[in-house]
């Protein structure tokens, strides 16, 4: 539906409430009994659709919180668990820097959660990242994991980063693109796609087979195992960079700013 053409029924219809409880979120009327789970999703819908009337800016902009909640999906393997709280530490670092108090959801859950602005869902399945959308009426937001789902930001790291970086590295000789493993099945596939040779680590013991070879990593945990018996070009997939483009991602959604591209490369 274009932006220009939403009209405040169009809301209501796709909230399933009234054009009038609309209104009311929309003018921030606290004279009005409205569930917060119904202002929630209300709020959820218009920024879905780009309903963008100015006092419709006012109502989301009354209700931040300068708090942003990370998913972080569940993993017995200590290889992707050490990947996700280094991960988890770059985040909090970087968004308390910018005004931003970061909370850590449970992973077992698909819990509601309300204190939030937004969810950042790190390295998540496309299934949990829908099951958390179920429950939740804020902007959700999906960081290193792919979604392909035009209604949510995603940020990945660009492929031709990568390559330009080994290509300088290795000066044209032969390397293997080296990822952790993922449960994310559509982000393993693009980046399959992406590179002639892209291997998965998931185990500990599978290190040992890449002592003494070119390689292209993007995990820090990865680095940190693999540089001392291996040549290695690393390039971080959470550099300022992305970062700040996650950032942007997060306050475009919030403000239902409209942007063509959802799919970010950075």
């Amino acid at each position: 539906m274009a932006r220009n053409q939403v009209t405040i029924k169009d809301v209501a219809r796709e909230a399933g409430v009234s054009t009038a409880t609309v209104s009311y979120v929309i003018n921030n009327r606290t004279d009005i009994k409205i569930s917060d789970e119904t202002r929630k999703k209300v709020l959820q819908v218009i920024n879905l659709l780009d309903y963008s009337p100015n006092q419709a800016a006012k109502a989301l902009a009354a209700n931040r919180k300068s708090l942003l909640a990370i998913y972080l999906s569940p993993s017995d393997s200590v290889l992707e668990h050490a990947e996700s709280m280094y991960a988890l530490k770059v985040l909090t670092n970087y968004f308390h820097q910018n005004k931003y108090e970061v909370i850590l959801l449970n992973d077992r859950d698909f819990e509601k959660c309300d204190q939030a602005d937004a969810i950042i869902c790190y390295n998540t399945s496309s299934a949990n990242f829908r099951k958390l959308g179920d429950n939740n009426f804020i902007p959700l937001l999906a960081l290193d994991c792919m979604i392909n789902d035009p209604l949510f930001f995603q940020v990945n790291t660009d492929p031709l980063r990568l390559k330009d970086a080994a290509q300088a590295h290795f000066n044209g000789a032969s390397y293997t693109h080296v990822m952790m493993t993922s449960p994310n099945d559509e982000k393993k596939v693009f980046y399959l796609n992406s590179f002639e040779d892209t291997e998965f680590i998931s185990a500990w013991n599978e290190l040992d087979n890449y002592i003494g070879r070119n390689l292209l990593v993007s995990n820090h945990t990865l680095y940190e195992l693999l540089r001392e018996n291996n040549d290695v070009c690393y390039v971080p997939s959470l550099t300022d960079e992305k970062l700040a483009g996650l950032s942007e991602c997060i306050e475009s959604a919030l403000t239902r700013t409209p942007i063509a591209q959802h799919n970010v490369l950075l």
